[in-house]
């Protein structure tokens, strides 16, 4: 039983040592976004693995599991301590920001939705894409949320989306989940236009697809976030009222110089499939897929979430872009999560995903609704 009691402390500390360890490839990455989301569960975990320790082993080989057990809990329990100081954090960054007492939207009442697919978006160059229209049952026109996927601009879908287009609807917003197409065989500016072109084809069906035109939010994550940045700070034929990015590359030429360390999916490879270029052979088409470029007066609200810990974009981004908006006056609700990495709020149930999920409803019901 020492064997076995040595074994499961050793496995409760491989897992709960990526709440504070970078991940030093994208497989290990999973681990150090999944782990600090869920560090209740895995510190719970480790109070079985020190159950299975004191019962199943004897002498040094106790005092040895043990220990382990209780260096895999510590690094569980530090999301689980942060997790009422970030919360309050980010409850006093939104009040500070929109004058809200934070209950906004209170016990939400959800309404059965529709949801219409495929609808036909015809793009400039005459390609076709399509987009996904989930609705409150009922018909009228409603405040929408437009939703734009992540994946380094060189996969994703739509779908991914589908959770939050789901909550927005029966929540009694029209989502709207747009498509664009991806490098290397499309590169920048393409994607931009394609988002775009999708929100001319929301204004001109506005009725048909139950959309108020002049009540519009866009929603971004990761290269996603990028896009909503652009198309929120550029005109649109829609009433854009808010803008919404997670993780989002503000600045792309600092971040191809500034790569993080370690550098889990090559962030230099991706910007460069994206651009087709380096910063330095083409330093203005990095200057134009910056949100940070676009940055003066009277932009519509931002709300920017990113985590400390992220291994693609670092916070520090975010700040920049955060500092731009306010020194030209500009409303913009800035967010930290302590724990957390890149992608965090794709794991249902985590911590991190509780205060963005949150933050965003009371940000969106503010200034949306």
């Amino acid at each position: 039983m020492n064997a076995v009691a040595i074994a499961v402390a050793t496995l409760a500390l491989a897992v709960a040592m990526w709440t504070v360890l970078p991940a030093p490839n994208l497989l290990l990455l999973a681990l150090a976004v999944l782990v600090p989301e869920l560090a209740p569960w895995v510190f719970g975990a480790c109070v079985l693995a020190a159950i299975v320790a004191y019962a199943g082993a004897r002498g040094r080989a106790r005092t040895a599991a043990l220990t382990i057990v209780a260096v895999a809990a510590a690094c569980a329990l530090l999301p689980i301590v942060e997790f009422p100081f970030a919360r309050a954090a980010a409850n006093r960054e939104l009040a500070a920001q929109l004058g809200s007492d934070n209950q906004i939207i209170g016990a939400a009442v959800l309404q059965p939705i529709a949801i219409r697919r495929d609808l036909p978006v015809t793009l400039r160059d005459g390609t076709r894409l399509a987009l996904d229209v989930y609705a409150p049952l009922g018909g009228g026109r409603h405040p929408a949320i437009v939703t734009i996927y992540g994946g380094g601009w060189i996969f994703g879908n739509r779908a991914q989306m589908a959770g939050v287009d789901r909550d927005y609807a029966a929540r009694g917003y029209t989502a709207v989940a747009i498509d664009y197409r991806h490098a290397p065989a499309f590169h920048f500016p393409t994607q931009i236009h394609d988002v775009d072109d999708a929100l001319g084809a929301i204004a001109k069906h506005a009725r048909a697809w139950n959309v108020d035109p002049t009540r519009v939010a866009l929603f971004g994550r990761s290269a996603g976030a990028e896009l909503a940045l652009l198309a929120a700070y550029a005109p649109q034929p829609l009433g854009i009222r808010a803008v919404v990015a997670y993780y989002a590359p503000a600045e792309l030429t600092e971040g191809f110089d500034r790569p993080p360390v370690p550098d889990p999916a090559h962030v230099r490879n991706l910007l460069q499939t994206y651009i087709g270029a380096t910063p330095s052979e083409a330093p203005d088409a990095y200057r134009r897929a910056s949100p940070l470029a676009y940055v003066r007066p009277h932009l519509p609200p931002t709300l920017l979430i990113g985590g400390n810990r992220d291994e693609l974009v670092a916070i520090t981004f975010q700040r920049e872009l955060r500092d731009a908006l306010r020194a030209r006056g500009d409303r913009v609700v800035a967010i930290e999560i302590p724990w957390s990495n890149h992608a965090f709020d794709e794991v249902h149930r985590g911590l991190g995903t509780s205060i963005a999920t949150r933050a965003t409803r009371e940000f969106l019901a503010s200034l949306v609704r």
